[in-house]
């Protein structure tokens, strides 16, 4: 009451009443409390219920929703695939919610039973942008659905566009591919989620541009999935008004979720960032350019609780974000949180939640009701979509299995103060994702300045390498190595085994380039590909590995602070950057067999030649001879060494720390490089830097998911304008 009076609500009338039912209460008889109270509880709510729509922030008079059953697979990613849809509902708008006679209207009227999801007005109001699938109860049962052909086209989620009475419908996406979450840019364009990525070692115009006249393959996540149960990658795209010129402005590895537009103009949205550490929790808030460049971590590189930051908006005359902490093994649907990022990136310092009865889900049990889809009025008030069941499971189900029920959800009027004001609610299907029918201001526009037309390559300019490794002696790192990181080909966990862990990204070495003197780095990199830096001493060993991904557009050059810098550092002006004064360096390829990385190229020729002679069955030492190194044993001997010592050093971790590298740390690699050699055999700088590339990389068997990309890769070599071949 005191906060809608300040808003300049007259709250006398509603004061009287909540004293006059104060009074009732009291001479209440002990033998009628219960009675009673409950007949007073529900006067109260109506108070407050009217007291609530006279809110000055519903200055509109409609309400915009769909109406959708939720997936048969509860998990953050399969919940968008059209093969595990439901059907019924539709797009509704709610007018009158403010009195006593709400009426509601259907706008897809007439459409063949399917799936509607997550819809987006435009900036005047007029048009409504959202994703539909066909329903077909048979498509969730094929055994193979890595056969898309093989699948209805319209079983897919595909984006449409229709003006707001239902009319005008366009479609503007096409093929077997999920694309949905479409969202309006400043321009008009659209950025939306898809899985065409695919395979593609570069991800940019032409790849994207590929799958609109062909079913191309699609990568998958690494943790889990098979043929029926694929569970394809869908990272950020963006297209013209009319559907044409779709382009990846993601070059992600892996999932990412809920786009929407900033009001500053950049595009925000959740990425499932696990390189090399645990799946469980690092689904974090980012920011990027609508045109793909300098994508930028917002919030939860390292924060556990929540697990998932989805469905991040801007909330009006504020710098703050409202999103839904949710879960990873199931819908989205959670705790709501209000993010500062002006207090910082990690933990709770930034972070409050406006509902704290609702626990974040799996990090911290399991609540028994949950918020969805918020729509931010203010810090204060939001619409929303609410439901009083727990979250349903990680499993697949049935059509009318109850523990994933299709009516589980309505639309309300939700107050940072606790109040819950129903606006609908459906008892045979949920509503959700409410939004105010009316024109919004126009975020800023950014201007893009990607040329798609450019060679692929772009550059990094790192400032100083030390700034964020304080505790290590200028002049130790002498290079960085560049590796990227690769698509995912099939949809089954550890198939092919790259490595100790049974989610290993797959990987290949592009080499490294000088660092200055001054700690700084200039150097040319492929566009469109996931990368990641290791930092190197003058021994080649790794000092520092990121765990995390970034990339660059065609002729962008992107530019950072340190390594593991604060995320908020601002460069240092006044000091000259040697790096920065010459061309940027080329990429110069490491030892064969880190590209494409395996390790029977790579590292067995050195125990060939060093080492076999005397360590194989047969030989006259029998201590020696228990030793396998021959090709069939070698790799499994050389990772279970010393209590499987490089086995744990390689296994994923979720930080990385200064000097807390495989190579440095291996009692594999003190053995083999102790002074005046092991057993007499002393190795060569080439065969040491062979295992030290092969330990700091993780210990991979092989960096890439098959033959093909094996192929790809070497063909890519050849073409390579941003490598020497020196």
């Amino acid at each position: 009451m005191a906060n809608l009076k300040k808003l300049g609500v007259d709250t006398a009338t509603a004061k009287s009443k909540i004293a006059a039912i104060e009074k009732k209460a009291a001479r209440i008889p002990e033998s009628r409390v219960y009675a009673q109270r409950e007949r007073l509880t529900k006067e109260l709510n109506w108070i407050v219920r009217d007291l609530a729509m006279q809110n000055p922030l519903l200055d509109f008079d409609e309400i915009l929703f769909v109406k959708r059953a939720p997936t048969l697979f509860p998990h953050i990613s399969d919940q968008y695939y059209g093969w595990f849809s439901r059907g019924g509902g539709g797009i509704y708008i709610l007018s009158g919610f403010k009195g006593n006679n709400p009426q509601l209207r259907c706008i897809t009227e007439g459409w063949p039973e399917g799936n509607f999801l997550r819809p987006d007005l435009s900036y005047d109001g007029t048009k409504v942008l959202f994703a539909w699938c066909r329903f077909y109860p048979d498509v969730a049962e094929v055994k193979d659905k890595t056969d898309r052909d093989a699948l209805p086209e319209d079983s897919f989620y595909h984006l449409y566009e229709m003006n707001l009475d239902g009319t005008d419908v366009r479609q503007l996406t096409r093929g077997h591919y999920n694309d949905f979450d479409g969202r309006y840019l400043p321009n008009n364009d659209i950025v939306f989620m898809s899985t065409r990525k695919g395979i593609a070692l570069q991800a940019d115009q032409d790849s994207a541009a590929a799958t609109c006249s062909a079913t191309l393959p699609e990568s998958y996540v690494r943790c889990g999935g098979d043929l029926k149960r694929p569970v394809p990658v869908f990272t950020l795209h963006r297209m013209a008004p009319d559907g044409s010129a779709i382009r990846a402005i993601s070059a992600f590895e892996n999932f990412e979720w809920t786009p929407a537009v900033n009001t500053d103009g950049q595009v925000i949205y959740a990425r499932w960032d696990y390189i090399d550490r645990f799946n469980g929790h690092f689904m974090s808030l980012w920011s990027t350019r609508p045109d793909g460049m300098n994508s930028q971590l917002i919030y939860g590189n390292f924060t556990v609780r929540p697990q998932c930051v989805f469905e991040a908006r801007p909330i009006p005359g504020s710098q703050k974000m409202v999103f839904t902490a949710t879960a990873h093994h199931s819908i989205t649907g959670g705790s709501l949180v209000l993010l500062d990022r002006a207090q910082g990136t990690e933990f709770d310092a930034p972070i409050t939640r406006i509902t704290p009865e609702v626990c974040f889900p799996e990090t911290e049990g399991s609540p028994n009701s949950y918020y969805a889809g918020p729509w931010p009025l203010s810090e204060e008030h939001f619409l929303v979509s609410w439901s009083d069941r727990t979250l349903p499971i990680h499993a697949y189900m049935k059509l009318g299995d109850e523990r994933n029920p299709p009516n589980a959800s309505g639309i309300y009027l939700y107050d940072a103060f606790g109040n819950l004001n129903l606006l609908h609610r459906d008892p045979e299907i949920s509503s959700e994702t409410p939004m105010p029918v009316k024109a919004r201001p126009r975020p800023f526009l950014l201007a893009d300045s990607v040329d798609w037309d450019a060679p692929k390559q772009g550059a990094y300019l790192l400032q100083d390498v030390y700034q964020g490794m304080e505790e290590l002696a200028r002049g130790t790192v002498e290079r960085l190595r560049v590796v990227g990181v690769l698509p995912k080909v099939q949809p089954f966990m550890n198939q092919p085994v790259l490595s100790v862990s049974a989610e290993d990204t797959g990987k290949v070495v592009l080499g490294t380039v000088p660092v200055e003197v001054d700690g700084s780095a200039h150097f040319l990199a492929p566009s469109g590909m996931p990368l990641f830096f290791q930092a190197l001493d003058g021994d080649g060993m790794a000092v520092r590995t990121m765990r995390t991904l970034t990339y660059v557009q065609p002729g962008q050059t992107l530019s950072c602070v340190g390594c593991h810098e604060a995320r908020d550092s601002a460069p240092v002006a006044h000091v000259p950057v040697i790096a920065a004064r010459r061309m940027p360096s080329p990429i110069t390829p490491e030892a064969d067999g880190s590209w494409p990385l395996r390790y029977d190229v790579l590292v067995q020729p050195v125990l060939d030649a060093s080492c076999v002679q005397c360590h194989q069955p047969g030989y006259e030492n029998v201590q020696a001879a228990a030793v396998d190194l021959t090709p069939a044993k070698s790799y499994d001997t050389l990772i279970n060494y010393a209590d499987k010592d490089l086995h744990k050093l390689a296994f994923e971790k979720d930080r990385s720390e200064v000097g807390d590298c495989p190579s440095r740390k291996s009692k594999l690699m003190a053995l083999l490089t102790v002074e005046g050699g092991h057993a007499g055999v002393v190795l060569d700088e080439e065969s040491q830097a062979r295992l030290k590339l092969w330990m700091d990389t993780y210990a991979h068997r092989q960096g890439a998911f098959s033959d093909e990309q094996e192929q790809a890769l070497l063909a890519l070599r050849e073409t390579a304008p941003w490598l020497s071949n020196k």
